[in-house]
């Protein structure tokens, strides 16, 4: 429940002050993550603060500029940045990106959804796939395709094209087929995309050869040693502005709304009624304020901004979460060689940080109780006028969330409370369930 009370007072402090940071942190370790080679398949990557998901082998790869035209509209194209070492998957959601950066996630349409091609040459059209016959197979394992195996050059033309998924049948005495067969016979076979129930037998892979037999995956591996950790030191080199941006964001007093100063303050008067030890009070802060809330909100944007979080970045924020949480306990944690990579790669920032979050919770401005209702007032008037609210999706979120979970223990309950016996509650919440049930029947 404080947690679900958390988020209802942040609201307007996140949409006028933190929330622009948040994002634009993600973005950061997006981008970032994106500008170096990531694994298909294994999601590693050599841009990454996270250790587990770091790439270590070394990618030769050439940054190179797509000019993408939407759906055969000649009119626009759109420059994308891709490596030549990205399957065509990758390329499509680069393409993705780049051409709906200015839509929210949910309006974006899924790469499945989407066929890249390359227009001129011999062969004319040719669709890229991941897989086509053309592929590399070696010792049972077939590579993905890149923009190199293709031989895509910079500054090629391609098209995103949107796919049909119904098409009209062609039959082999049409005139339309006699005209495919024709125009067929005449030009090169062109790669088909296979599908990968065809070879059961055969493993996937792109740039990582963990998976590869040890007399192959010895002639592809480099042992870095501790070399690879410069890595990690570099890429937290590049995100570390926007970091620091967002934590000195959490701590701002001049911007801290009068809803979350009036929580940490109803914290204080229960400590001080309880004679509540200053640890305990403190802690209680801490989980309140930054696990419960603002570490949520770092480590899954989702939540917050319509977003779809690729998996590379998941780790990168996880840690940084972590970061969070540990900046804000004072309990100094020592640092040796044999402590987490993502220990070492924070140490100096946590103390910094710690610095910085010291003083917030001491020196936040008391507020009434007239000041925070009537801020909660105004927070109800605005959602009533922005917020596209709808009561059948509440309702049916509520019942899923907790009647259908603990449908036994709240009717238990009803039926051993007096007041709800009078009042009939039992038989309400039977009528409740038949109708949701009966509703979700005929749905």
């Amino acid at each position: 429940m404080i947690n679900t009370i958390n988020r209802f007072v942040f609201f307007s402090y996140l949409q006028s002050y933190s929330g622009m940071q948040l994002f634009m942190l993600y973005k950061a370790i997006q981008t970032v993550i994106e500008m170096g080679p990531i694994d298909a398949l294994t999601g590693n990557s050599k841009n990454t603060i996270a250790e587990e998901k770091l790439l270590k082998m070394k990618i030769e790869n050439r940054v190179m500029t797509l000019q993408i035209d939407l759906n055969g509209n000649s009119d626009q194209h759109y420059p994308v940045k891709v490596l030549d070492c990205d399957t065509i998957s990758q390329v499509k959601q680069k393409c993705c990106l780049q051409i709906y950066k200015n839509k929210p996630a949910s309006e974006i349409p899924h790469i499945n959804e989407l066929s890249l091609e390359c227009h001129g040459g011999r062969a004319g059209k040719l669709t890229l796939n991941d897989i086509d016959i053309i592929s590399v197979r070696n010792n049972g394992f077939v590579s993905l395709n890149t923009l190199k195996h293709y031989m895509v050059t910079d500054n090629s033309s391609m098209t995103l094209m949107y796919k049909q998924h119904e098409q009209d049948d062609v039959y082999k005495n049409s005139p339309r087929f006699q005209t495919e067969r024709a125009r067929k016979e005449n030009i090169e076979s062109l790669p088909q995309e296979m599908d990968e129930q065809e070879e059961p037998e055969t493993q996937k892979r792109h740039l990582n050869y963990s998976n590869l037999p040890d007399d192959v995956k010895s002639t592809r591996e480099v042992d870095y040693g501790d070399i690879f950790l410069n890595r990690l030191f570099h890429t937290k080199l590049l995100l570390v502005d926007y970091i620091d941006s967002a934590l000195e964001g959490l701590v701002d007093q001049q911007s801290l709304s009068i809803s979350s100063r009036y929580f940490l303050c109803m914290l204080d008067r229960l400590g001080k009624d309880y004679n509540i030890e200053s640890e305990v009070l403190q802690s209680w802060k801490q989980e309140c304020y930054a696990t419960r809330i603002w570490a949520q909100l770092i480590g899954k944007p989702d939540i917050l901004f319509d977003v779809n979080v690729p998996g590379p970045v998941g780790p990168c924020l996880d840690i940084l979460r972590q970061v969070v949480v540990e900046s804000f306990t004072q309990t100094d944690n020592k640092v040796n060689k044999e402590s987490p990579t993502q220990k070492l790669l924070f140490h100096k920032d946590i103390a910094r940080y710690r610095e910085l979050i010291g003083p917030f919770f001491a020196s936040v401005m008391p507020v009434t109780d007239r000041e925070f209702w009537s801020e909660i007032d105004k927070m109800s008037k605005r959602q009533k006028e922005d917020l596209k609210f709808s009561r059948y999706s509440t309702l049916d979120q509520l019942y899923q969330l907790f009647i259908v979970k603990y449908r036994r223990e709240i009717i238990d309950d009803l039926e051993d409370m007096e007041e709800s016996k009078d009042l009939q509650f039992v038989n309400t919440l039977e009528e409740v369930i038949d109708l949701m049930e009966e509703a979700s029947t005929n749905f």
